[in-house]
């Protein structure tokens, strides 16, 4: 096969997950830098603006700075650029609005959908759907089903998103894992062809399924979202499973001798 010329990573449950970084990460970019493999990280975080999220994992310790961080809520921002849409009503936590147009409640253009945490409730999914049947567009940042946290797997926002298509019969536009737009970003950004390239996340269907459509390398982790019992259920294969992220060295000079 080619040789790998750059990876892209998932980062929650890949190399954190809560408050707490999972051992070898720091190891694990510092032997691609001695390699001279280029590295991203693409996450469907919607929690925080993109400098807020690096701030909070340099914090942590990870070292990563701001512009190898390709995340779903500034994904968000360009796609209504693209679609020349400024007037958004934004569900989204307050910490993560920073790049965008100032929301509003009447009569969006569109509405932008990312985690707002246990804030869902009917009275807010109604008033959705019905800016949404009056002809507002539905911009989902992903369509994640569950994120793993340090008290075990919660509903992600997919679920609610989900939710106002199926009343609305009304499709989302999806930006963040698994669009294969996000990963053609991602490609662009390490100037790579797809097939150079290698994937390594902890969800099967925006990470492994994902990356797979997209003609990358896919590489399951044994950490975060990860469940063996998930994965023999699965349709999805991924090309390669590991421990965690402290096992891509050995992985990777594996690979790159087949």
């Amino acid at each position: 096969m080619k040789s790998i010329k750059g990876v892209l990573f998932d980062l929650d449950g890949v190399f954190y997950v809560g408050d707490k970084l999972i051992p070898g990460g720091n190891e694990t970019l510092a032997w691609l830098r001695a390699q001279g493999i280029e590295y991203r990280f693409v996450t469907n975080n919607t929690t925080l603006s993109r400098s807020a999220l690096v701030a909070k994992l340099q914090h942590l310790g990870l070292n990563i700075s701001e512009n190898e961080l390709l995340s779903a809520n500034y994904a968000g921002v360009l796609q209504l650029q693209k679609m020349g849409l400024t007037r958004c009503r934004l569900v989204l936590a307050e910490a993560a609005q920073a790049d965008y147009p100032p929301s509003v409640e009447d009569d969006p253009e569109a509405i932008v959908v990312g985690d707002i945490g246990n804030h869902w409730d009917y009275d807010l999914l109604n008033s959705l759907m019905n800016q949404l049947l009056e002809g507002a567009e539905l911009i989902a940042l992903h369509k994640g089903r569950y994120f793993q946290t340090d008290k075990g797997l919660m509903l992600d926002s997919g679920a609610f998103v989900a939710a106002l298509e199926h009343a609305t019969a009304k499709k989302a536009h999806i930006v963040g894992k698994p669009n294969a737009a996000f990963f053609e970003m991602g490609s662009a950004l390490l100037k790579a062809a797809a097939n150079e390239l290698l994937m390594v996340g902890d969800d099967l269907i925006n990470d492994i399924e994902g990356a797979q459509n997209a003609g990358y390398h896919a590489v399951l982790v044994q950490t975060g979202k990860y469940r063996k019992a998930l994965l023999e259920q699965s349709p999805i294969t991924p090309d390669g499973i590991m421990a965690s992220i402290a096992a891509l060295p050995s992985y990777l000079s594996a690979l790159i001798r087949q």
